[in-house]
């Protein structure tokens, strides 16, 4: 599929994901306007294609997603593409949608069956007054300073549609947002670090940052491996859980015992990535889907720099590039925590060396900044559609990371 797609996360005020808004772009940015534009005169939905192949478990864990629709969507049957459940699935109009009578009727139609309704950025909140009565959702621009307008127009008519603040980047201009009472947030405030004064990491930080050291250190010991893991009730847990399911057959008579049966390197992708949600679970957990798909992606992109050598040290990148966010402090004090390669810590300190461009693009991709990902899409001759797959496959890969947790818990429960 020539197409570029990433779910942007909505917020609710207590920080849990709302839902996901699909950003995207028809083929390479920088060549030419036609698939671009092609999009607004297309009878079918490409994103549909995408979510009924990937699945809403995997692509927002069951949560909202909002989708972008032309007019000549909107004249179609859509409620026989769609796959998934309707109640799940905003239909997203924005400035290129006719505000006309017929969109009215078609609005109108897709909400009696059973579909939520969405208006991004429109430049007047009056020219919506008689959308809003089916309206769900109206996303304001936070920076171009609309929000206090539709704030009070949506108020003081009584619409039932909730305001999502947009581009909120900031820690700041989040708490103040959320003093206007908006009740849905998009942008990168999340991953800003709020700095814990003193740096203080708790005892429980220490002792899972003493096991990342461990398997990162060229002197790997599996009987301080096991005392490391023996503190933490729930990690042990965990790991024995992680060794039951992989291909071991054998009694296992002790944590020294599963260890040695699994070995080093199965340890070392277990405890990068079980670590770093424990990590973060003070956290959104958005940190921890965004510390993930980062370390995948970057894992699945490496052949595209000629670094796929490097395919594990690129994951670790990913892993831990949100480790400022997590410890609460500069992310130089947070990587003299931990033992990486000086060749992932140069890039996470902002060093453009190799990891640092795929660094950079990953991040690009994240934040739906086509017109740069075009260009090293470009200048390394990679093809849109291969970019998509590797994203693609990065989505896939959490999904079954997390309804594997999903199901040891359920387990747990039993």
């Amino acid at each position: 599929m020539d197409m570029m797609v990433v779910p942007k996360p909505v917020f609710k005020a207590s920080k849990e994901v709302e839902g996901y808004y699909l950003s995207f772009q028809m083929g390479n940015a920088l060549i030419g306007q036609a698939l671009s534009a092609s999009i607004n005169n297309r009878a079918d939905s490409p994103f549909f294609e995408f979510i009924n192949k990937i699945g809403l478990e995997v692509l927002t864990t069951n949560k909202v997603i909002f989708v972008p629709v032309s007019d000549i969507v909107l004249a179609t049957n859509l409620e026989t593409v769609c796959k998934v459940g309707r109640s799940l699935v905003a239909l997203l109009l924005d400035r290129n949608n006719a505000l006309s009578d017929q969109t009215l009727q078609r609005v109108k139609r897709f909400k009696e069956l059973g579909f939520r309704i969405a208006f991004y950025n429109v430049p007047d909140i009056h020219a919506l007054d008689s959308f809003l009565p089916y309206a769900d959702y109206v996303f304001a621009n936070h920076e171009a300073a609309d929000i206090m307008p539709v704030l009070s127009h949506l108020r003081s008519s009584g619409y039932p549609a909730k305001v999502v603040a947009s581009n909120i980047n900031t820690s700041e201009a989040f708490q103040r947002s959320v003093q206007y009472r908006v009740e849905f947030f998009e942008g990168l405030f999340y991953t800003t670090p709020t700095l814990n004064e003193g740096n203080r990491v708790t005892p429980l930080q220490v002792n899972y940052l003493q096991l990342l050291n461990q398997v990162g250190s060229d002197d790997f010991d599996f009987d301080k491996f096991t005392k490391i893991v023996q503190r933490d009730t729930s990690l042990a847990i965990q790991f024995l859980k992680m060794v039951n399911s992989s291909s071991v057959r054998q009694e296992i008579k002790s944590l020294r015992h599963a260890a040695a049966l699994v070995g080093q390197n199965e340890i070392k992708r277990w405890v990068t990535t079980a670590v770093t949600s424990s990590l973060s679970q003070e956290k959104p957990g958005e940190i921890t889907r965004m510390s993930l798909l980062r370390a995948k992606f970057c894992e699945n992109v490496a052949g595209f720099f000629d670094m796929g050598v490097h395919k594990n040290n690129l994951f670790l990148m990913g892993l831990f590039s949100v480790l400022d966010v997590i410890l609460e402090m500069p992310i130089d004090k947070a990587l003299e925590m931990i033992i990486v390669p000086d060749t992932v810590k140069s890039a996470l300190l902002g060093e453009q060396n190799d990891f640092g461009m795929i660094y950079n693009f990953i991040k690009l991709y994240e934040q739906g900044n086509w017109n740069e990902v075009s260009r090293y899409a470009l200048i390394k001759n990679i093809a849109v559609r291969d970019i998509f797959k590797a994203y693609n496959e990065a989505l896939t890969w959490y999904g079954h990371l997390i309804n594997m947790e999903i199901e040891n818990e359920d387990e747990g429960e039993e």
